[in-house]
């Protein structure tokens, strides 16, 4: 390291060398740059996406967890329960808006890898329309007032979307 500081030491020593060695510097870093542009990117096998969910396994599951919730209202008994969804989770990806001098403002996606795609800013999940329960204490108001604003509560959905009703003698049987 020292032989190689002694043989660049008079370079650095005159202005006009220094001024000449970091160009050429400036220079090969440029060239490293753009020859890395021509190389193949790596290729690596990402995993799939588990977060996207179809609206139909949403409403599923959310049917199952509500109903085993929803079992334990005192005089509830027996429960089922339909969702509705009104669409598939929706992605926003993340946007760059320039404001331009005559006042319009233009937007361009950000991308990650390798401009292939875009960078997801937030993931909105089905929303809930409408919500059906049927249990066998469903004929009692108190009942009805526990379930309506336990799911009102889960699902951010207005009391006029959600429905509890009584459930069948033959099908509390066949539970």
């Amino acid at each position: 390291m020292t032989a190689l500081w002694q043989r660049l030491k008079p370079l650095w020593d005159d202005e006009k060398r220094r001024v000449q060695l970091l160009a050429a510097v400036g220079m090969a870093g440029l060239l490293l740059l753009a020859v890395s542009e021509w190389l193949p990117a790596e290729t690596t096998a990402e995993p799939p996406n588990t977060a996207e969910i179809q609206d139909t396994d949403y409403a599923a599951q959310l049917e199952q967890q509500m109903a085993e919730l929803l079992t334990t209202v005192e005089g509830a008994g027996s429960v089922r329960v339909m969702v509705t969804v009104s669409h598939r989770e929706k992605t926003v990806y993340a946007a760059d808006t320039e404001s331009r001098a005559d006042g319009s403002a233009a937007s361009t996606p950000v991308l990650v890898n390798g401009n292939t795609a875009g960078l997801i800013e937030t993931v909105y999940a089905p929303e809930v329309l409408g919500v059906a329960v049927v249990c066998t204490g469903g004929d009692d108001p108190a009942v009805q007032a526990n379930i309506t604003a336990l799911v009102q509560a889960l699902t951010d959905v207005g009391t006029h979307h959600i429905t509890v009703a009584k459930m069948a003698a033959d099908k509390e049987e066949a539970r």
